[in-house]
């Protein structure tokens, strides 16, 4: 059965000598799987709408529901260019993509966490505040998960109250107004931030660039 489903591709990795397997976050059906056929082949046709950080409209194929899907046609509705051309952009926008797919089970759908992730995206192409863009979208994706750090802070006495109250200030921050937030301590509240969610996922992968930027200052 063929149909339709428009996502964002969080990773890809090589499935066999020249295919990929992506996982996306679609509008229809939460976060999926599918094999992209020839994919990573020079010129390849569905390359360039299969990479990670571009939102695509794909055609599938799968012959039962429980069965991972194939990728048959794409065409690319947001390419992000400005975040994939500029190293420092494209590392938070991946670390998004990363937490995104962590905190997420297939196939449940939540059109809610889909514009959130394609908002970050959109708003770390022209930010002044890439770091907090990112924390404030981590806030937000944990609270629709079930994770909310709110909760965690109501709990725990070593955070100040200053520190509180920009959390929750970001905690509700649309994206648009994150440059207009008064200066704040961006790496105390990262850091709080990092060490909560590794207490339920893996450190995710791309921590380790971020602190590489932080030290050379890339």
């Amino acid at each position: 059965m063929y149909y339709m489903i428009k996502g964002l591709v969080l990773n890809t990795r090589i499935q066999s000598e020249h295919d990929k397997l992506v996982t996306l976050y679609s509008y229809e059906c939460g976060k999926v799987q599918a094999v992209v056929p020839s994919a990573k082949k020079i010129a390849a046709k569905l390359s360039s709408a299969t990479e990670p950080l571009t939102e695509s409209e794909f055609l599938v194929f799968s012959t039962h529901i429980t069965m991972r899907p194939k990728v048959t046609g794409a065409s690319i509705i947001k390419n992000n260019t400005r975040i994939k051309t500029d190293l420092n952009k494209n590392l938070y926008a991946l670390y998004a993509a990363e937490i995104s797919e962590k905190f997420t089970p297939f196939n449940l759908e939540n059109t809610r966490k889909y514009n959130l992730i394609a908002r970050i995206w959109e708003i770390l192409e022209t930010c002044k505040y890439p770091k907090r863009a990112l924390i404030a979208f981590i806030l937000r994706f944990l609270k629709l998960s079930g994770y909310a750090f709110s909760d965690y802070l109501k709990r725990v006495t070593f955070v100040n109250e200053d520190i509180k109250n920009v959390i929750k200030k970001l905690s509700n921050c649309s994206g648009a107004d994150i440059d207009l937030i008064d200066e704040i301590e961006d790496e105390k509240i990262w850091n709080y931030v990092e060490s909560y969610v590794i207490n339920y996922i893996s450190r995710p992968s791309l921590s380790i660039f971020l602190k590489k930027i932080k030290k050379y200052k890339l």
